[in-house]
């Protein structure tokens, strides 16, 4: 009888101990429950590992990467350039990167962004939702009215939002991560601003399903505009009433699902308590259980481009 002999393929997601990268746990929880794959992450192993350890090298784009004809390489690129001439940092990654066996996009938006000129397999992999965050769906015990995830600084255009919660009066509201030093002294000593400060992952859905109203600042340029607010997705899936700047994703994602969010001016970040309690928040066809990891994952058919490129090599 023919004995058939399981594939074990074995991938090292690369990450640096700085980078937050959700995608990273995800991966190496899709992948390390079946039986033909073992995922690690870099940032967790010893500084002594061998890569000769490992089938596949998965890299989150900058500039450069490994160059290896010893394994299989995969180049993601959740989003495009930002920064200083964020178009022109995308040309010089798609001239000078060394050439992968796959890459990953977060979208088409991103894939166009880099316009690759090549026949390099590809695959899209969304933005996902962690699995925690619906347990706080009907979280009925609110502490405070508004909830903000993110860096609370100067430079994403959040004193803007400060400035207009203390001059309106509109209420309480929790700002989760790292705080500027100069916004925080300012406004530490009002009783209606909760600030946290950076939290470990798995707490944030249980401090913002807390409030009423979600928040989602982004601004109204490029790239930013272009890509998946993460953020947008756990509001809804914690069950928040989502107030969000406007912008060509929101509105892509408002007539996809026929959802309907109060929408602010990024100039002054301008919300009206009035028309706030009378707008008809709708999260449509929105099902967050579509958006958690593994149903995104899966969808992407990455899994499948891995057994390919393996069998290829073998």
């Amino acid at each position: 009888m023919l004995k058939l002999v399981r594939v074990l393929i074995r991938i090292l997601l690369k990450r640096s101990d700085k980078a937050f990268l959700p995608e990273v746990d995800a991966y190496v929880s899709y992948f390390n429950k079946k039986d033909d794959f073992r995922a690690y992450d870099s940032s967790l192993l010893e500084e002594d590992y061998d890569i000769k350890d490992f089938d596949v090298l998965w890299e989150f784009k900058g500039f450069g990467g490994d160059c290896s004809i010893n394994h299989i390489i995969v180049h993601e690129y959740a989003s495009l350039s930002t920064g200083l001439l964020p178009r022109f940092k995308n040309f010089l990654k798609s001239k000078f990167n060394p050439k992968p066996d796959l890459r990953v996009f977060l979208n088409e938006n991103v894939k166009n962004g880099f316009n690759f000129n090549d026949e390099i397999e590809f695959c899209y992999r969304d933005m996902g939702i962690d699995e925690s965050f619906l347990l706080y769906s009907k979280n009925l015990n609110k502490e405070y009215d508004f909830v903000y995830v993110g860096a609370v600084s100067k430079n994403r255009g959040i004193d803007k939002l400060l400035e207009n919660f203390t001059r309106k009066n509109l209420g309480k509201i929790c700002l989760i991560g790292n705080v500027d030093d100069e916004l925080y002294k300012k406004y530490k000593h009002n009783k209606d601003f909760i600030f946290t400060g950076k939290v470990k992952y798995n707490e944030v859905p249980k401090i913002a399903s807390k409030a009423v109203y979600g928040i989602n600042y982004v601004p109204d340029k490029y790239p930013y505009n272009l890509q998946t607010s993460t953020k947008l997705l756990e509001y809804l899936a914690l069950g928040l009433k989502v107030i969000t700047t406007d912008y060509w994703w929101i509105r892509n994602f408002e007539n996809k699902y026929n959802c309907s969010f109060y929408k602010v001016r990024e100039k002054d970040f301008a919300i009206s308590r009035d028309k706030l309690e009378r707008y008809n928040f709708s999260t449509g066809s929105f099902d967050p259980k579509d958006f958690l990891w593994d149903r995104i994952i899966n969808k992407s058919g990455v899994e499948e481009k891995l057994f390919k490129l393996f069998r290829k090599s073998a």
